[in-house]
């Protein structure tokens, strides 16, 4: 199996690392996936994948063409370096891509409805299988909790209008964004204490150490600040900037889920912190994959989100389906079952008989 690389424990990425890919195969052996309702939208999603990186890419090539402009009568290697500064900062630093490719949700409904269409198939494959367990539902307690989310789409690609409107008149949207904003002045805060001669690998290393200490351990948080120590401070930037894009858009793969079971902001941290190895692979494996194929991101996006509602199955209990149970159920949420946590971690959930179609499109040929 084809796995992400990363520095913390084995066995917390392997298992996360399975479930983000096992996420993604269930989708595929959705047979209603293949609707052609879904064909339109992984159509748009890759026109607007395509108009974020024109977007994004347009200053770079504009620099380019300034400099090689320039080269017939000066040296223009100074804008070339400005060139390639810019590029590093927009989608290592500043990961301009996936943010676009995030803020999207908040403008259109189809990835909420995407990660409760997912659910329901998984919902029905566990009835079918376990005729016996009808209580056992996340899809439909979900929609039943979800009767005070307003539906609030804007078609086609949002305007400088339509955003100040959704920034004033949405917590979530404003939240997102102020979120994402302390997240870029933390990268470019990394960026630049980088640059500190002598002891900028150390400050990095610190950094490191600080964030990572109480989610992967003390060992591993002192190795992870030797690596950083003996590699070039790019990688160690990058690796910092990575650590909480991944963290980031895993947050917001899950709003679906939190919107619904109303988590206090506090009951939200201690359920992602109970589960953090788990989510940290499996929001790096995607992550990558935007930051490496971009110009399918929002199409991998969805698949993210899509494969979100097969984690929720693994990570949590079925919610209630009135929202009056809500305040007892949550506090049973925010410490993660162990039983539950080795199966994930060790990968042996993946060799349970699910009752899934073995391959993915096999129903085209039954």
């Amino acid at each position: 199996m084809v796995t992400c690389k990363t520095i913390v424990a084995n066995d917390d990425v392997s298992g996360s690392h399975q479930l983000a890919l096992l996420g993604a195969f269930r989708s595929l052996q959705n047979p209603s996936l293949f609707r052609s309702s879904y064909y339109s939208q992984a159509i748009s999603a890759i026109k607007y994948s395509i108009l974020i990186q024109l977007i994004a890419w347009s200053p770079i090539v504009c620099l380019r063409i300034f400099a090689n402009f320039l080269s017939f009568f000066i040296n223009s290697s100074f804008i070339e370096n400005a060139s390639n500064s810019l590029k590093y900062l927009q989608f290592n630093v500043l990961n301009i891509s996936v943010f676009a490719i995030s803020a999207t949700r908040y403008f259109n409904k189809q990835l909420d409805a995407l990660f409760l269409f997912s659910l329901e198939f998984i919902d029905a494959v566990y009835l079918e299988k376990h005729p016996d367990r009808k209580s056992h539902q996340f899809h439909s307690n979900l929609v039943d909790l979800s009767v005070e989310i307003k539906e609030n789409s804007t078609s086609g690609f949002p305007s400088v209008q339509n955003l100040k409107q959704r920034y004033a008149n949405s917590q979530e949207f404003s939240s997102f964004v102020k979120r994402h904003l302390t997240k870029t002045t933390f990268n470019i805060s990394v960026l630049l204490l980088s640059k500190l001669p002598y002891i900028g690998a150390v400050v990095l290393g610190l950094i490191s150490f600080q964030n990572l200490n109480d989610k992967i351990g003390t060992e591993r948080a002192v190795m992870v600040f030797g690596i950083l120590q003996m590699i070039p401070k790019t990688y160690s930037v990058t690796f910092l900037t990575t650590y909480y894009g991944s963290r980031s858009m895993v947050h917001d793969l899950l709003l679906p889920y939190f919107t619904r079971v109303r988590f206090t902001n506090r009951e939200k941290e201690q359920w992602i912190k109970a589960r953090e190895g788990v989510l940290f692979g499996f929001g790096l494996c995607y992550f990558l994959l935007i930051r490496s194929f971009p110009w399918i991101g929002l199409l991998i996006y969805g698949f993210a989100e899509s494969s979100v509602a097969y984690l929720i199955t693994k990570v949590s209990d079925p919610p209630p389906d009135q929202a009056s149970q809500l305040v007892h159920w949550n506090q049973t949420q925010l410490v993660w079952n162990k039983e539950k946590e080795q199966s994930i971690l060790k990968g042996t959930f993946a060799m349970n008989e699910e009752g899934y179609i073995p391959v993915p499109g096999s129903f085209i040929f039954s």
